[in-house]
């Protein structure tokens, strides 16, 4: 095998492969229905009062919700009757279903929001605690159009740099005999399965977690691009409908771009800190994700936005911090009053900042993008990506690819 591919390389690009094409296989269908219907499901997502549920028969149905139903969490199974117009359902009865499992994430999740609740001193305290520690989007549409503009939606969206500071803080723990590592597995255990509720970026970012911890634990060689496509595989085979969104394809894409800029044999969740405050303050790492993300962006937005390199670095910050203060009120329940009282004064300069900062002049119009000259971009940028330069030739090269890339997007 060659010096670029890890050992075991094709066996889990090939794993990987065959967990694509198990999800294209699978394809969900979009319901077309007009009558009154009766059936049942699997909600796969959930945004304000509409639940996306996925039939037995792999249907999709957006299930309109009313204030006096009861509330329903991804994961759940739903018994609903109503109305179908389309894909839409207008439920007028509702039932909820949860297995043991479902059950006690549910309450767990509700019972520690309650928690972080009590100490959350506005609505935009609440709203940012709710994206950084909770994985729950519950911004308006003025508000999450006023973050898409500044470009730092992918901070408030649990991933892996999130994941990577929850890491830092168990690797600071003084601890021997590899017991932060164990610590710090059974958190991330905990966390992503009993906390947040199923979603593609977080679970890709606990492979790679996961991994590395036991690689330290048993003394083995970590890989990232081993981690990441293991990730992809796997989570193909579990929830094959994720492979169809745009956000599933954005996260792994934004991911390897990190892996190449980082080194295939060094995770970004290794050291992110050190990482970021070493590399032209996560300047070289956003142009690097940028040149692969930015096409696929514009397949649905009309827009690139220039404020991930100028605010980037200032929101980036202040979410690390919050993250960091957050992990311990987490596992201390929120039981002290001055990481609380910080936490919830983070939380309110984040909505601060997204209100007051300037946002004219910083995007830039291009159109939408069609789907196969978005990938071809990508993969051009990805390939950029691999070129051996290191400090500002590389730098120059990414700001000058982008550069380019941006134009051929407004232009064609």
């Amino acid at each position: 095998m060659s010096k670029f591919l890890p050992k075991g390389f094709l066996l889990v690009l090939l794993f990987s492969l065959f967990g694509i094409l198990y999800a294209l296989l699978n394809k969900p269908q979009k319901g077309n229905v007009y009558s009154n219907l009766t059936l049942d499901g699997k909600v796969i997502k959930t945004v304000y009062n509409r639940a996306l549920v996925l039939t037995s028969n792999n249907t999709l149905f957006w299930v309109y919700l009313n204030r006096y139903q009861p509330r329903v969490f991804v994961g759940d199974t739903i018994l609903v009757e109503g109305r179908a117009k389309g894909f839409k359902i207008f439920a007028r009865h509702l039932e909820v279903k949860r297995n043991f499992f479902q059950r006690l994430r549910v309450k767990l999740h509700l019972f520690l929001k309650r928690r972080f609740l009590k100490t959350a001193t506005t609505k935009g305290s609440k709203k940012v605690g709710s994206a950084l520690i909770f994985g729950e989007n519950f911004f308006s549409k003025k508000e999450k159009k006023l973050i898409s503009r500044l470009g730092i939606y992918h901070i408030l969206v649990i991933s892996g740099m999130h994941y990577a500071l929850f890491l830092t803080f168990f690797l600071w723990i003084p601890l021997r005999w590899k017991l932060r590592y164990y610590l710090a597995l059974v958190f991330f255990l905990f966390f992503t399965f009993l906390v947040l509720f199923p979603s593609a970026p977080a679970y890709r970012a606990f492979v790679s977690v996961a991994l590395f911890l036991l690689a330290a634990i048993v003394e083995r060689p970590y890989n990232s691009l081993k981690a990441w496509l293991i990730a992809l595989g796997v989570w193909s085979f579990i929830y094959p409908y994720w492979v169809f969104s745009i956000g599933f394809w954005l996260s792994y894409l934004a991911s390897l771009a990190l892996i190449i800029y980082y080194g295939r044999n060094k995770t970004p969740e290794e050291d992110f800190i050190k990482n970021f405050f070493s590399k032209f303050l996560g300047l070289e790492a956003a142009l690097a994700v940028g040149l692969v993300i930015y096409p696929l962006l514009t397949t649905f937005l009309d827009y690139i936005s220039l404020g991930s390199f100028l605010y980037g670095v200032l929101f980036t910050f202040l979410a690390q911090l919050y993250i960091l203060v957050s992990t311990f009120n987490l596992l201390t329940l929120w039981s002290f009053d001055i990481p609380s009282r910080v936490q919830d004064f983070l939380g309110n300069l984040f909505v601060e900042l997204i209100y007051k900062l300037p946002k004219e002049g910083i995007t830039v119009e291009v159109g939408k993008t069609p789907l196969w000259e978005a990938v071809l971009l990508s993969l051009l940028g990805l390939g950029i990506l691999l070129l051996p330069l290191k400090g500002w030739k590389k730098i120059s090269l990414l700001a000058g690819a982008l550069s380019l890339e941006i134009i051929l997007l407004k232009v064609f």
